[in-house]
């Protein structure tokens, strides 16, 4: 024999029946065709281990009747689940073929399923009849897969005996759709029934309802009386939601403690509320357990259809359960006012969250496509008026909105989690742009760089910072993070160690927005800071008030006790900037100065000399 030719060996009953298997039964009818099927096997049947014949056997014993047959519709192979099934001894049945089951009066039948089975090389179907033990006849569905196995034309067969599938599949869809604790319909249900009402009433033109009921607090009960209390009050609360609801009505229990009633079209707000109303009362009743007696209330929340579900669907059979979502809204309401109460779905609500959903997304596409750039704001001397250094700011530029406020999209960052991503591009951004000034000539003190709480407390924000450095080559000395007071706060401690392990690297920290916070010198004195921010809330103000002033005065003098610098934010005017240098502020940055600006603008700018950098650089 030659090495390279590849030799069929013959194939073991398994192999064949685990061919049948896949193709017949985990196989819609028209996805499998034979040549799908392998037809060549390099296991003999003695190599298959027990680990793998056990569990297919089991795999087998599932289907009814499972064979190979040849052309002429003899059995080659019947797994011996299908001996059992059938009733014959398998000898005998080796000298029977497939016509021999079949009534005479279906053979007509068999050969025309035959027929298209060889015919389309794919698994074909019909329900007929097999005669078992030569006794009486049972309706199966009778699945044929034409095959080639060892080169021998023939088919694989698989039959399921109707009656017995067609009552284990109704168990299971019941199973599927209802909730063991309570018989109720379970959430697989409801939402097309949801969706079959708004259906209904957007034909019709009128309303459907849905009734949102959550136990207040009901993990109390299975705190203090057990599992078994919980579940017995459970039932007794679908019991009462049923009686409550009326004919035509789906009642739900959709989550632990958490029930619905489906009202159909032509309901109308009142009579949802009428319900809600009798849901809280009916529920306000005392429970009895075991002779003690325990009282739960309940929170509910009521959406309508199509009021609170916004624009009709724009196809048919594309409706979303808009309803199940507004009514879950107005619960959620419901809840935090205290419980025990009911409210509607406010439809103003709708525009907001579809608002934030929308730009939620917009968000994550702009990361996608880079629509994020870095502007920066001039900080000066206030003696000489040169630039000392810049802060980073992070711009959105939206394809459709234009320039998106960070005051928008930086508290959605850090709600779905990517702050931590623009904080570290800003970071390493910040620090090539100071480098690359650096090669033209405009070689600034330092970049600042704002520092979220989330990206402080990340674990991973010390490599963050080293990688950045070590990327762009910059001086740590020349970058300066700044954080807010309410950050330093949070956890004084860890705090505390974090700034000292970035303060060895070089790095230093600017407390921003100071005097908005509550921070006190005590606290102040353990941070290793270098420089304190005055809110621009003080400076605005701060020729006409005397309280302003005071502030400012003080912080003023807390700087210089400190030893730490000074930066006055949002100073607009010359007057504010003279007063501010009068009263010993070190460094002025506003619109006074400049706005932010990109880093290209800003190279023109210092080129133009409408900035220069501080004399003492």
């Amino acid at each position: 024999m030659q090495a390279n030719r590849i030799t069929a060996k013959r194939r073991s009953p398994w192999r064949i029946a685990l061919e049948t298997v896949l193709g017949l039964i985990r196989a819609r009818p028209q996805d499998v065709e034979a040549s799908s099927l392998p037809v060549e096997d390099a296991t003999p049947p003695e190599a298959l281990p027990e680990a793998v014949t056990k569990p297919l056997e089991a795999t087998l014993n599932a289907v009814d009747f499972l064979a190979q047959i040849d052309d002429a519709l003899r059995f080659v192979y019947v797994s011996d689940a299908s001996i059992a099934f059938i009733g014959y001894h398998r000898d005998y049945l080796g000298m029977l073929t497939l016509h021999d089951l079949v009534p005479s009066s279906e053979a007509d039948e068999l050969n025309a399923l035959v027929a298209r089975a060889k015919a389309s090389g794919k698994l074909e179907s019909a329900t007929l009849s097999l005669v078992k033990s030569l006794t009486y006849p049972i309706c199966v569905e009778l699945r044929l897969l034409s095959t080639a196995a060892q080169g021998v034309p023939g088919f694989a067969l698989a039959a399921f005996e109707v009656s017995h599938w067609r009552d284990n599949e109704a168990k299971l869809t019941h199973a599927l759709n209802h909730d063991p604790l309570t018989g109720l319909a379970n959430l697989a249900a409801l939402i097309p029934a949801v969706n079959a009402v708004q259906a209904e009433a957007e034909h019709t033109r009128t309303q459907a309802a849905l009734v949102l009921i959550d136990i207040d607090d009901y993990q109390r009960i299975n705190r203090a009386l057990g599992y078994d209390a919980g579940d017995d009050m459970l039932r007794e609360t679908a019991r009462r939601i049923q009686h409550a609801a009326g004919h035509g009505e789906t009642v739900a229990r959709i989550a632990s403690d958490e029930f619905a009633v489906l009202l159909p079209a032509g309901a109308t707000a009142e009579s949802a509320e009428s319900l809600g109303r009798r849901l809280l009362t009916a529920i306000a009743q005392p429970y009895r357990y075991r002779g003690q007696h325990t009282h739960l209330s309940a929170s509910v929340g009521v959406a309508l259809y199509p009021d609170h579900a916004g624009p009709a669907t724009s196809a048919p059979g594309t409706i979303d359960a808009h309803l199940l979502r507004m009514a879950d809204h107005a619960l959620a309401e419901a809840k935090e006012a205290g419980g025990n109460t009911l409210v509607f779905h406010a439809i103003d609500d709708d525009t907001a969250d579809a608002e934030r959903l929308k730009l939620e997304a917009d968000l994550y596409e702009a990361v996608r496509n880079g629509e994020f750039s870095l502007h920066f704001q001039p900080i000066t001397s206030s003696l000489s008026g040169g630039v000392v250094g810049v802060e980073a700011l992070m711009r959105w530029q939206h394809p459709v909105h234009g320039l998106v406020p960070p005051s928008d999209f930086i508290p959605l960052a850090e709600s779905i989690g990517l702050i931590n991503y623009l904080g570290n591009w800003v970071l390493k951004a910040a620090c090539m742009q100071l480098v690359q000034w650096d090669a033209i000539g405009i070689r600034l003190e330092y970049v600042s760089v704002n520092v979220s709480p989330q990206q402080f407390r990340d674990k991973r924000f010390t490599f963050a910072v080293q990688e950045a450095l070590a990327l762009t080559g910059l001086d740590p000395k020349r970058l300066v993070f700044e954080i807010t007071e309410s950050l330093l706060m949070h956890d004084p401690e860890e705090a505390t160690r974090l700034l000292e392990t970035l303060r060895a690297f070089g790095i230093r920290f600017a407390v921003d927005d100071f005097g908005t916070g509550y921070s006190s010198l005590a606290y102040l004195q353990r941070f290793p800071l270098s420089k304190l921010k005055i809110d621009r809330s003080f400076v605005e103000n701060l020729l006409t008030s005397r309280n302003n002033r005071a502030i400012v005065s003080a912080v003023v003098g807390l700087a210089q006790s400190l030893g730490l610098e000074l930066v006055a934010e949002g100073v607009e005017t010359e007057a504010q900037r003279d007063l501010l240098t009068e009263m010993g502020c070190d460094h002025i940055q506003g619109w006074l100065i400049s706005h932010a600006l990109p880093s290209e603008e800003l190279a023109r700018s210092f080129k133009s000399n409408s900035l220069f950098l501080h004399e003492a650089l």
